[in-house]
C-alpha cells in the first residue's frame, strides 16, 4: 500500500492547529508528530478514578472520546483490568491498517501511582514495521501479567524479532522539546504552515516515516494524539521506583527521576 508523502498528511493535520489554543497542546502535538515521524517510543498517563479510565487534560471519562467498534471494546477491558487490580502490566497490538495505519504498534499500560495513593495508568506505544499473523485476533486482544522488567523485556523483544530492528532510542528530551516551543512560536507568530513543516524536514524533526490518517477516533487514536514523552529508551540504570517529582511509581533513573519529569530539566 502506498502512502503519500509525510509533508502532504502534516499539510492536512496542520490545518487543526489554529484550533488548538492551548500552546502546551500544540507543543505535545508537535513532539508527538516527531517521535511518530521518527518511529520513537512515546509514553501518556490516565487516572483511574471511581472505576473510569479519566484523561487528566479534559478531567473526562476517556471512553468519551473513543468510537464504538473494536478498540472501543478493549478500553473498556482495560479500564475494568485497571479499577480491578492494584498492580500490573498489560499489552495489545494494532496491526497495520491500509489506508488509516502505516506500520504496526504495541501499546503497554502500566499501573502506577502517585505519593497521595492516586492510581494511573502509564501508557507506552512503540511503533515499527512488521507483517503479522492473525492480525485482526491480535487487535482484539489484551493481554495481562504481572509488571516486571522480564515481561516488559519479551514483549520488547518480541517486537525486535517481528520487526527485525531494535527499538529507537530515542533523542535527547529537551532539545526535541525545544524544536516543539520553537514551531508553536513560529505557528503563533503567524508563519506559514508549508514554511513551518518545510523547517521541521530539514531539521530532521519530522522523520521520514508515514503518520496514521485521521478520522473517527479510535483508542490508539487517541494515545497517539495524547503521547508526548518518551519512556522505553535505553534502560540501562533505569529501575522500577517512585519518581521524586511527580510521585508517579513508575521507572526513574539513578536520581530518581521519571523520564517524563526528566524532560523539565
Amino acid at each position: 500500500m502506498l502512502y503519500e508523502a509525510t509533508e502532504k498528511t502534516v499539510l492536512r493535520f496542520s490545518e487543526t492547529w489554529s484550533e488548538q489554543v492551548s500552546s502546551n497542546r500544540l507543543v505535545a502535538n508537535f513532539i508527538s508528530l516527531s517521535k511518530e515521524t521518527n518511529r520513537e517510543p512515546d509514553t501518556y498517563n490516565f487516572w483511574v478514578k471511581n472505576g473510569l479510565l479519566i484523561d487528566p487534560e479534559s478531567d473526562r471519562p476517556v471512553l468519551d472520546f473513543v468510537t464504538p467498534g473494536v478498540e472501543r471494546k478493549l478500553a473498556e477491558e482495560l479500564q475494568t483490568w485497571a479499577d480491578k487490580n492494584d498492580e500490573g502490566l498489560a499489552f495489545w497490538i494494532s496491526p497495520p491498517l491500509d489506508n488509516v495505519y502505516p506500520c504496526a504498534k504495541v501499546i503497554l499500560h502500566r499501573i502506577s501511582y502517585t505519593f497521595n495513593g492516586e492510581k494511573a495508568i502509564q501508557n507506552s506505544v512503540i511503533l515499527f514495521d512488521a507483517k503479522l499473523e492473525n492480525p485482526e485476533l491480535l487487535r482484539q486482544t489484551l493481554f495481562t501479567g504481572k509488571d516486571t522488567e522480564e515481561n516488559v523485556f519479551q514483549v520488547l523483544q518480541w517486537i525486535t524479532q517481528k520487526s527485525n530492528q531494535q527499538i529507537n532510542t530515542p533523542k535527547n528530551e529537551i532539545a526535541t522539546r525545544k524544536q516543539a516551543i520553537y514551531y508553536a512560536q513560529m505557528f503563533q507568530s503567524g508563519m506559514s504552515r508549508e514554511y513551518i513543516i518545510e523547517d521541521m524536514k530539514r531539521n530532521g524533526f519530522l522523520g521520514e516515516n508515514a503518520i496514521s490518517c485521521p478520522g473517527t477516533t479510535s483508542f490508539s487514536d487517541l494515545i497517539d494524539s495524547k503521547s508526548s514523552v518518551s519512556l522505553l529508551s535505553e534502560t540501562k540504570d533505569w529501575h522500577s521506583g517512585v519518581c521524586r517529582v511527580c510521585g508517579i511509581t513508575t521507572w526513574v533513573g539513578p536520581c530518581s527521576i521519571c523520564k517524563p519529569c526528566e524532560a523539565k530539566f
